[in-house]
């Protein structure tokens, strides 16, 4: 049994994309559901195009649809037909009356056409021959009546797999036919107004119209600046003020030059990582006795004494230089004591109690691991030792420890910190908080550093983190103006003479005594003071005013040397009457 693939196709296809999607079929069988009010394959150049391409690439197609009116134009290629995919697929058929019908639907009627007209003997002859033959020279061509075909019934043939027709004549003979139809006259004047094209220029205009008003409104009122520049014999007035920042203030001093402050800190933390060099031995300790021996060289003192304990926890260190740890306290005894007649000394031994002492290595390892051997006891020469016993039960087990050269070399690895991303956020805050940064105050505690493990600690590696606080002080901006202001007034005559530039902006800070409470600033800033104008009141006078009558008007005061109006954009011919688009800067004249 064949296998067949279901092509559905979309009422916006395209001839060209079922013919593809026809040769892209992996199937023999093509099944092409077609879509209701599909006009597609209504011509049939298209049905013809579609068959060609379905015997072209071994294809058997069948066409799926209810629509009666493509049933003739199949029947006429010898396309099978099904009405769903449940029915039999055949190739439509025309009965003796649906026939003529039909017949009578590919005629066209032509003003002196000949009745007798013979398709065989005339089928040699083109559609132009056939046309002069029928209507003669200057005859108008009337319109084709259009007639709506009768239902065909399907017939009851199958698919046959061998279906192989050849189209060329017929194609050639459609698209001829389409040529003759495109050359009939149109009355061009039955003209359907196109309301879709109305509303478009409809739209357009008032868009235009839209534009236009609002160039208009940017032109004249939003884009007019006017820049205008007073030269005039101005001097410099130094400021300095060394203010005290405080956070316990609330209000400005003038006096003391106390200002209230607000302080903003943040902390940057960074670690860096090395590998331990530090070694300890986790190994076990050996462990013995030895036996000790006091002496008294002193025996003109009678009578004679004993030598003192020995306690526990003593140091005593071999003929090698192993040193071992006493564990228990030795006492020597009274009635043990003999003269030696070589040295001339009294010699004690320990109490039985407390003989052999016993030892323990003061560090693990194997290398305690000694022979019988004589030992010094530390800080005792009238005391000696011996063992005449091994040394035993020491082990090595090397382990990596922190030691203080590791953490300094994390210490120096850890990077130099670039503050002016700091320095910026610390200005943010303050400027968020409503206050004026002062720069100059920003400043970095002592790091502090923590280790990951502490020096003489089992570890392979150690990490070292610095913590950094910074801090930045605040103040606000009206109150260090006012300082500023001030300092300058007192230094001229405010009658005849006022400030064109307080300094302000390019005033320097110099911090000095920080403490989380408050600073020192040093404020160093020069102010330009010059003739007493009054630049707001300025700005009402030359508004909407020409650039010559501007430069006349302001030349007139006493103090200004010259004048220079700019204005923006290009267009602008006259000062703009809104002040606010007026700026006037004052320059000292070279």
């Amino acid at each position: 049994m064949n296998q067949k693939d279901t092509i559905y196709v979309d009422v916006e296809d395209e001839i060209t994309t079922i013919i593809d999607k026809v040769k892209n079929s992996s199937n023999k069988l093509v099944a092409l559901v077609m879509p209701k009010r599909s006009s597609v394959l209504q011509s049939t150049v298209n049905m013809k195009l579609l068959k060609r391409a379905a015997d072209s690439s071994k294809k058997q197609l069948v066409l799926i649809t209810a629509e009666t009116s493509l049933l003739p134009l199949a029947a006429e290629i010898g396309l099978p037909v099904a009405k769903n995919l449940q029915s039999k697929p055949a190739i439509p058929v025309i009965d003796a009356e649906a026939e003529h019908e039909f017949d009578e639907l590919l005629k066209v009627e032509e003003p002196g056409t000949k009745e007798d007209f013979d398709p065989k003997a005339d089928a040699d002859k083109s559609v132009g021959e056939l046309s002069e033959a029928a209507t003669g020279k200057g005859s108008k061509q009337p319109v084709k009546p259009e007639l709506t075909p009768r239902p065909i019934p399907l017939a009851g043939n199958k698919i046959d797999d061998a279906i192989d027709l050849d189209n060329t004549a017929d194609e050639s003979g459609a698209e001829e036919a389409d040529k003759q139809e495109d050359k009939k006259p149109r009355n061009k004047k039955l003209r359907i107004p196109d309301f879709n094209k109305f509303r478009l220029r409809l739209f357009l205009a008032v868009l235009v119209i839209i534009i236009l008003i609002v160039g208009w409104i940017m032109a004249n009122d939003i884009l007019p600046r006017a820049k205008i520049v007073v030269y005039t014999n101005t001097s410099s007035v130094n400021v300095n003020l060394n203010m005290n920042l405080s956070t316990a203030a609330t209000t400005v001093n003038a006096t003391q030059l106390t200002v209230p402050t607000q302080i903003q800190t943040t902390s940057k933390s960074q670690s860096a990582t090395v590998p331990t060099t530090g070694q300890k031995n986790e190994g076990s300790s050996a462990t013995g006795s030895v036996t000790m021996t006091g002496e008294n060289c002193n025996v003109n003192q009678l009578p004679i004494s004993t030598p003192p304990t020995v306690p526990a926890g003593w140091a005593i260190t071999s003929a090698g230089g192993q040193t071992f740890i006493t564990q228990q306290a030795t006492v020597f005894s009274q009635s043990s004591g003999k003269l030696n007649f070589t040295s001339g000394c009294y010699v004690f031994s320990a109490t039985n109690s407390t003989s052999p002492t016993p030892v323990t290595a003061q560090n693990p390892g194997s290398s305690y691991n000694i022979g019988s051997t004589t030992w010094t006891v530390s800080g005792r020469t009238d005391v000696t030792a011996s063992s005449s016993s091994p040394m035993t039960g020491g082990s090595d087990n090397i382990v990596q420890t922190v030691s203080q050269t590791d953490v300094n070399n994390a210490i120096q690895k850890l990077a130099v910190l670039d503050t002016t991303p700091i320095k910026t956020a610390l200005a943010t805050n303050l400027t968020n908080a409503g206050m004026y940064p002062i720069t100059g105050t920003f400043s970095a505690a002592a790091p502090t550093n923590s280790n990951s493990a502490t020096v003489g600690a089992q570890a392979d590696t150690v990490s070292v983190t610095q913590t950094t606080v910074y801090t930045m002080f605040g103040v606000q901006k009206s109150s260090l103006i006012g300082l500023i202001d001030n300092a300058v007034n007192q230094q001229i005559n405010t009658s005849t003479q006022s400030v064109f530039n307080n300094g302000f902006s390019s005033a320097t800070y110099t911090a000095s005594n920080q403490s989380s409470t408050g600073a020192q600033v040093d404020l160093t800033t020069a102010a330009t003071v010059g003739p007493n104008l009054n630049a707001a009141k300025l700005k009402s006078q030359v508004a909407g005013q020409k650039a010559g009558d501007v430069e006349s008007l302001l030349s007139s005061y006493t103090g200004v040397t010259k004048v220079t109006v700019h204005y923006s954009p290009f267009w602008v011919s006259a000062t703009p009457k809104n002040i606010n688009k007026i700026s006037i800067a004052f320059e000292k004249s070279s």
